[in-house]
């Protein structure tokens, strides 16, 4: 309100005319009247204001005024008001000489109206205004005279100031506050004059002062008041027109603790200044409540708005409750709010606010001096600050921090900042959080720290125990904004330092921070970046060896000290959890070759070097020790590259024993001393000791002190033999017998000492004394001495020798080294009496054994029972009997005979070839192919036939043995059944005859086997021949170990034979019977057959014999001590070589089997019929076999119920319901059945143009299907359809005439007439595909233990009739440009490393469904897959089994790029059309590493408002509306398939690639690649119509007949 509003009229008029109304002030004098000037002095109490008001020359004024209203104080009033009183007691003392403030206080005392009523009749509280217009500053008076009217300009917007008037009690009172309390009495009664009334008052009326003043004076503003800074007072009391809405105190108590203290102390003063601004409106009227209305919206100084709302007596302010309103100021109006009215967000309480509250005030003054404050004062971003305290700081003082604005400064405080808001809820121990730090050693990098989290299991998470990079938390944290997270630490923050220097306060790394600093490289390894250096503890130089880390430290060997050292740091970053986690396992060394990590099941890490000895390896510890370059691990074990050799030479510098130097090299042995092989033209070149490893036994200089050395060196033999004798040949990595890597004991030993083995010496080939043997120490612990085997007689002072030191070479496969000991070995020469008689004796006895067999084979073949017989002549028949049981006994064992050499003959090079493969080192051969080229090439021809005179010498009683025992065995098993039905045996019975044929023949096949073996293994690997033939073959191992050695293996040659032999006969008569003519016997096979059968046996037999046959041969072919056993050797073989190595040489044994096997059965009946056709036999004996099985096709596991489930469980496929499809696939799926509005209903009108079978096709499809139609169909649509309704109705009419027909149709009759008709029209966009081969999955990872399922799961491809494809020209953007989705995939490191074209598994081969890749390296996806089936084939279940293998496939193809979406199958047979839905889901494996890829399949039942019982909904075609759904829903595909299909192919990719390229997924090769292995026991199962056969063969055998349906086959126990 302006004050021209509230002053009257006469007012404004005073300086001109009065109204008739009033007196004038220049009226005629004679009119007497009583004015205000009369009333005040008439009263004697009101003498001191009468003075008061002649000093403010305010008289004339008051005479002038006419209906105005006095508030008079009295004079007891003015005695108690000091500046009044001053004003009469010492007027020359008042600073104002112009009594303005005098005056402007008298006109607060004034109004302008007359207040007639009495007061104390009020009943409300009244709102006077004065005329007391208060100004900034006071401004004098007009020059002009008396009287001075009030001029309205104030700072209250040009208005007076307010008075209050109300009665309490019957009592007047004025100057009351809002409510009406307080104020000053009016304690005279009304004195009225002819221009006003006059109130004496009890007290001089204040006048309101400054907003500042009444702040600080208000009771309820105590924490404003406190808050309050001299700056914002200042502000408040020189603004104008001010409007003030400040919180009570109770409303500060909403802010966080935190953000009240921070208000309170000296930084906030701007923050404080835009608070009040929130809270103050200047306008150009102050806003008084009584101006506020029932609504009104004010702008406040900051900018936001204040809605007030005023309801039922009630006033809010944004929502706050007025508590106090028009607390009455010279600048303006207080009112009290319940609320603060900040605006969400409005107060920004930045970080560096927070720090300086909390008493980090030197950390802040630190942050200003590096220029970080851009970190402090982020409010959006996120962050997790980590703040020492001042009194933290202080302890460090200036000495202990670095130089204020320096760099060194800027870098440890960026590393007390971590992007991130990291609560402790977040937190896990050993977590690495990246920080600001930005390292020039880690190429721009963030820097890490290491947190650490101790939780008490009894105490909540706030309570957690966590250290930030070593620093503890010494209070709680606090979150600002719900953006930054404070922790107060314990110390400053230490970035790291460089490596060698971090790695210094650890003493288990001092020896090889020791050696670093020995090199020149210390430097270089101090500031390449990005870098992790793996430090052994000091142990592990302990178990490097003595003799190799005397060599590494030793001062000629730095170049070597620097590769291994360089060798331990790896080119890149990797923490702890990349190392543990992660998916990469070879690592690149600053050295310049790879690290290899491998990860135990039980979260152990083991690291491998590129070079070192065999089995060299390191447990890895992930410490995450950081540097400003890198990381830093430790290891157990020290790591040697392959750019260092550890020769034997460099081992015996390193134990100082020049003495045996000098013997080995005028021995000629200093090849050895090298590593490298004798020379070619040498006696060791020819003994094929090139590719050997050596352990020199190196006795000390101290054990050559009692020999004459000259007479020593002189003798070259003696030297030699003396040499040879310290010489042990040590197997080679690959080979058999090499001890076990894993055992740390050993493997840093040339040999396993605590196996305290039997080691063969150089000297062993030409000493049966050669041998040595090592043994532990009874007194001592890890103390060891060495022996010559079987030595006597020389008072153990030259056969034994102490084991001090020794050291293991890397070079000759990484294996032998140098033994250390302290006596020399003096080659044994045993008397003439034990080196001869014992030989002697055996080989008498053997000889004598065979002359006596077959001594008693000639005295059955002779013997006429009959003469033995005393009985009747009814007894005549069993005695012929028995002599014709007695000859075809011996007929057997000929007839064995001539198979065996017919065996020996045809298959012994193929035997040699599968034995080459089976016992050579890994890469030794590429193949059998390889093995037959190097054979001939070294030995000629004749070299396919080495070692063929022990089996051919052995073969005719081995086979003659074998084919008696079998005959023998089957006689004992009819006579153990006297109750059989039927002479004839079954299958299980021949079988069981053939394992117990193995047991005799096992006594002959042992030593043979043994002796053949050697003879084949002998000049492999360039080793030259080391027998002579058989009779040395048999003398050296007899030598060796006595008849043990000879019959080594014989375990072995049993779990060989026994089940080999079983199914080797049970499939040879299996199999004749089967390809006897009907009514036919056995003997009238011709010889194709016989050879057939033998064939197949063979197969049959070595299908199941291959990893028993592997066994045996390293058990026969390793030196002495290598194995305990079969059971050890299988252990050893599968931890060194895998698995697979147990199948090794199974192509040569496959090969070798047909024809081998062939020729055996061959000799064995030519042979039996001749001596049949001799002695006018007639037994005649049947063998049966089996045909060989083979893996079946994609039909017919279709069709095989049985097989289908083995496929489908392996494969995770499961059959559900269309209810069960995922949410998001359910609008895909509704869109591509929908069929509905699609024709339309103008086609129904007779006026519409067509034939009449056209018109009657459309008329029975709407009367079946009225929803096909629609008036919605636009009139171009309705033409470019018409023409394709065409197409559908001329095969609709096919399809009727072949139904009236009564010829025969086939399947491809169906598809060219019908199908085809109207599927290729509907294609449009798509590529529609016929007869292309598609990729069948590889079986998921619970393929265990199915060792009789390979034969179904072995099959790779399916060929569905129909399939539809993205078309190449939608895809080629993801596969053609250098960055496009397939290219990176392609090339990423963790793709490259899934495959390789070789096995074709690169992703090239994967990234397609097809088995033929496109002619352009790309993508190819298939949306849906159609199988037609021959109108007879009523099992449509089986076409929808075989689409589903195809749908599996595109499904299995999708999933490994991280493509989640559908595909469709049709199903066509006989006029009848199924869909079903196949999708992917994702559920746990049988490991918490794996998860399974389910394949729901789920028949379409129809649309879902339709009910129906039927798994599948079946559209006829015959039916107009039938084949019209299926026209468009063909239609529907090929829209979806490049429509919705391509999206979610696109974002899958592309996902894909984001994903591998941050580690979140994992790439996998999905096809169906390599064989499955065979099982190690063959269940040969039994088949009805509904089980098929299981036994393993090759995906590439070819398929046999199917065999009749009639023929019934029954399960056997496995």
């Amino acid at each position: 309100m302006r004050l021209w509003g509230c002053i009257p009229l006469t007012l404004l008029a005073l300086v001109a005319l009065s109204t008739t109304t009033q007196v004038a002030w220049n009226s005629d004098s004679t009119i007497q009247s009583k004015t205000l000037v009369d009333v005040l002095n008439d009263d004697e109490d009101y003498s001191s204001l009468l003075s008061l008001l002649q000093k403010a020359k305010l008289i004339p004024t008051l005479n002038k005024l006419n209906g105005s209203t006095l508030f008079a104080p009295t004079n007891d009033a003015i005695k108690h008001h000091d500046l009044w009183r001053s004003a009469l007691e010492y007027p020359d003392l008042l600073k104002d000489n112009v009594q303005e403030e005098l005056r402007q206080q008298l006109f607060y005392h004034l109004l302008n109206y007359s207040v007639t009523e009495d007061p104390k009749d009020l009943t409300t509280l009244r709102v006077l205004d004065t005329l007391h217009f208060p100004k900034l500053p006071l401004d004098p008076p007009p020059n002009k005279p008396p009287p001075w009217m009030p001029i309205p300009e104030s700072t209250l917007g040009n208005q007076s100031q307010k008075l209050r008037l109300t009665s309490r009690d019957g009592v007047a009172w004025v100057g009351v506050d809002a409510f009406g309390k307080g104020g000053v009495e009016i304690k005279k009664q009304k004195a009225e004059a002819t221009n006003g009334v006059v109130y004496g008052i009890a007290h001089v009326l204040e006048v309101p002062p400054h907003l500042g003043h009444v702040l600080s004076h208000e009771p309820s503003l105590s924490y404003f008041q406190k808050v309050l800074t001299p700056s914002i007072l200042n502000v408040i009391n020189s603004t104008s027109e001010l409007t003030l809405f400040m919180p009570i105190d109770s409303a500060w108590e909403e802010l966080d603790p935190i953000e009240r203290l921070y208000l309170e102390s000296q930084f906030a003063a701007d923050d404080l200044l835009r608070i009040l601004n929130m809270h103050a409106v200047v306008e150009k009227s102050v806003r008084w409540s009584d101006t506020f209305g029932s609504t009104a919206t004010l702008t406040t100084e900051y900018g936001s708005e204040l809605e007030i709302a005023v309801s039922e007596g009630k006033t809010t302010v944004s929502g706050a409750a007025l508590s106090q309103p028009d607390i009455y100021a010279s600048n303006g109006v207080l009112h009290l709010v319940s609320s603060l009215l900040v605006p969400p967000g409005a107060l920004q309480l930045t970080p560096e606010k927070y720090l300086l509250t909390l008493k980090c005030t030197s950390f802040i003054s630190l942050i200003h001096s590096v220029d970080l404050t851009h970190l402090i004062n982020d409010t959006e971003t996120q962050y997790t600050i980590l703040a020492p305290k001042d009194d933290v700081l202080s302890v460090f003082g200036n000495n202990g921090l670095p130089k204020p604005g320096s760099d060194e400064l800027k870098r440890m405080l960026q590393y007390h900042f971590l992007p991130g808001k990291w609560t402790p809820k977040k937190l896990a121990d050993g977590m690495l959080l990246e920080t600001v730090l930005r390292e020039p050693g880690l190429d721009g990098g963030r820097q890490v720290m290491h947190v650490e989290v101790n939780d008490d299991e009894k105490q909540d998470v706030p309570s957690r125990h966590i250290r930030f990079g070593g620093a503890g938390i010494i209070e709680e944290h606090i979150v600002i904004n719900d953006t930054v997270v404070i922790y107060f630490i314990s110390s400053p923050l230490e970035p790291p330092v460089d490596p060698l220097q971090t790695a210094l306060p650890s003493l288990e790394l001092s020896s090889f921070l020791a050696a670093i600093f020995s090199t020149s490289i210390a430097e270089i390894i101090k500031k390449t970046p990005r870098a992790t250096l793996l430090i052994p503890h000091n142990d592990a130089f302990k178990r490097l060896g003595k003799l190799v880390s005397d060599h590494l430290l030793a001062a000629s060997s730095k170049t070597d000290l620097e590769n291994v050292i360089m060798h331990h740091i790896i080119d890149g970053v990797e923490y702890s959890q990349s190392l543990v986690n992660g998916s990469m396992h070879t690592f690149a060394t600053m050295e310049g070759s790879d690290l290899q990590l491998e990860r135990l099941l039980n979260l152990s890490l083991i690291v491998s070097p590129s070079g070192g000895w065999a089995g060299m390896k390191s447990a890895l510890y992930p410490t995450n020790m950081l540097t400003e370059t890198g990381v830093i691990h430790e290891l157990s074990d020290l790591m040697i590259p392959r750019s260092v050799e550890l020769n034997v030479g460099k081992l015996m510098k390193a134990a100082k024993a020049t003495t045996m130097i000098n013997m080995v090299t005028k021995a000629g042995f200093d090849w050895i001393l090298n590593g490298t092989a004798p020379p070619e033209s040498s006696e060791w070149a020819d003994q094929g000791l090139g590719g050997t490893s050596w352990t020199l036994l190196c006795p000390t200089d101290d054990a050559f002190k009692k020999y004459n050395l000259t007479q020593l060196l002189e003798n070259i033999d003696v030297l030699r033999a003396l040499v040879s004798q310290h010489l042990i040949r040590t197997p080679s990595a690959g080979e058999s017998g090499s001890f076990n890597v894993f055992d740390v004991l050993n493997n840093n030993r040339p040999l396993p000492l605590e196996d305290l083995g039997e080691y063969p010496t150089l000297l062993s080939p030409s000493s049966a004394y050669g041998d040595i043997v090592f043994r532990a120490l009874d007194d001592k612990v890890s103390q060891y001495m060495v022996g010559i085997k079987n030595a006597r007689g020389t008072d153990r002072q030259a056969d034994w020798a102490r084991v001090l030191t020794w050291g293991r070479a890397t070079t000759g496969g990484g294996t032998g080294g140098v033994i250390t000991i302290d006596r020399m070995l003096v080659p044994y020469h045993p008397p003439w009496w034990i080196e001869y008689l014992a030989p002697s004796f055996v080989g008498a006895l053997g000889v004598g054994l065979i002359g006596l067999f077959f001594y008693a084979i000639r005295i059955v073949w002779k013997r006429d029972v009959t003469e033995a017989t005393y009985e009747p002549s009814s007894e005549a028949q069993v005695a012929e009997e028995t002599k014709n049981s007695a000859i075809d006994n011996v007929k057997s064992f000929i007839a064995g005979g001539f198979g065996g050499v017919s065996a020996v003959l045809v298959g012994h090079p193929f035997d040699l070839t599968k034995t080459r493969l089976q016992t050579a080192a890994p890469g030794a051969y590429t193949g059998a192919i390889d093995v037959v080229k190097k054979t001939l090439a070294r030995d000629g021809a004749t070299g396919l036939y080495r070692g063929m005179v022990p089996p051919l010498l052995g073969v005719t009683p081995i086979f003659a043995v074998s084919f008696w025992a079998y005959d023998a065995s089957k006689n004992l098993i009819l006579a153990l059944t006297p109750k059989r039905t039927s002479e004839n045996l079954s299958t299980a019975e021949l079988a069981a005859a053939g394992f117990m044929s193995a047991v005799p023949t096992t006594l002959i096949t042992a030593p043979v086997e043994r002796a053949k073996v050697l003879l084949q293994v002998q000049g492999q690997g360039g080793s030259g021949p080391q027998y002579k033939g058989v009779f040395d073959v048999m003398k050296h191992l007899y030598r060796e170990g006595g008849v043990r050695s000879i019959f080594r293996g014989t375990g072995a040659t049993i779990a060989r034979d026994g089940p080999g032999s079983a199914v080797y006969f049970a499939a040879y008569e299996v199999t004749k019977k089967a390809l006897m003519p009907a009514g036919s016997s056995a003997g009238d096979l011709n010889l194709g057959a016989i050879m057939f059968a033998g064939g197949t046996a063979g197969v049959a037999m070595w299908s199941i014999a291959i990893p028993p046959d592997v066994l045996k041969s390293r058990i026969q072919s390793a030196p002495s001590g290598t194995y305990s056993g079969l059971f050890d050797c299988f252990r050893k073989t599968v931890a060194h070589d895998g698995i697979t190595a147990l199948w090794k040489g199974l192509g040569p044994a496959m090969a070798r089997a047909f024809p081998a096997n062939a020729a055996t059965f061959l000799g064995v009946e030519a042979s039996r019929k001749l001596m049949d056709a001799l002695v006018m036999s007639d037994s005649k004996k049947k063998y049966k076999s089996s045909s060989q099985p083979r893996t079946v096709s994609a039909s017919e596991i279709a069709r095989n119920l049985g097989n289908f489930e083995t496929w489908s469980s392996h494969q995770c496929c499961e059959q559900v319901s269309l209810s069960d499809l995922p949410s998001e696939f359910q609008e895909d799926v509704d869109n591509l059945f929908g069929t509905t509005k699609r024709i339309p209903l103008s086609w129904l009108d007779r006026s519409f143009d067509c034939s009449p079978g056209f018109a009657k096709f459309i008329t029975d499809a709407s009367q079946t299907a009225p929803e096909l139609f629609s008036d919605n169909v636009a009139h171009r649509a309705s033409n470019e359809l018409f023409e394709d309704v065409c197409v559908v109705f001329s095969a609709w009419k096919r399809l009727a005439k072949m139904r009236t027909s009564k010829e025969k149709w086939s399947e491809a009759d169906f598809v060219a007439n019908v199908y085809n008709v109207f599927r290729t029209s509907a294609i449009r966009e798509s590529t529609f595909r016929v007869q292309c081969a598609i990729s069948l999955p590889q079986p998921q990872d619970t393929f265990q233990n199915a060792l009789d399922v390979p034969r179904v799961l072995n099959t790779k491809t399916v060929i569905p009739d129909c399939a539809v494809f993205i078309p190449a020209s939608r895809t080629r953007p993801l596969s053609h440009s250098a960055k496009s989705p397939y290219k990176l995939l392609k090339n990423h490191p963790a793709v490259v490393k899934a495959g390789n074209a070789a096995k074709r598994s690169s992703f090239r081969y994967q990234s397609t469904p097809c088995v033929q890749l496109p002619d352009m390296p790309g993508f190819e996806f298939a949306s849906s897959f159609w199988e037609d089936k021959k109108p007879v084939h009523a099992l449509l279940d089986d076409a929808y089994r075989q689409n589903r293998m195809s749908t599996t496939a595109a499904i299995r193809h999708l999933h490994s790029l991280g493509i989640h979406a559908p595909v469709t199958g049709l199903i066509w047979a006989d006029g009848v059309v199924r869909a079903h839905i196949d999708w992917c889901e994702e559920s746990e494996g049988k490991t918490v590493f794996m998860a399974l890829q389910v394949v729901m399949s789920a028949p379409y039942c129809g649309p879902r408002d339709r009910s129906s019982n039927d798994v599948f909904h079946e559209w006829r075609l015959d039916r107009p509306s039938d084949i019209l759904q299926v026209y468009f829903l063909v239609r529907n595909i090929d829209e979806w398939t490049t429509g919705k299909f391509s999206e979610y192919i696109v974002r899958g990719v592309n996902q894909m690639v984001d994903k591998l390229s941050s580690s979140e997924r994992t790439y996998k090769p999905w096809k169906r690649v390599g064989d499955l292995a065979p099982p190690l026991k063959t269940n040969a199962q039994k088949e009805n119509h509904n089980i098929s056969v299981t036994t393993v063969v090759t995906s590439d055998a070819s398929p046999s007949p199917p065999k009749p349906k009639s023929r019934r086959r029954r399960r056997r126990s496995s």
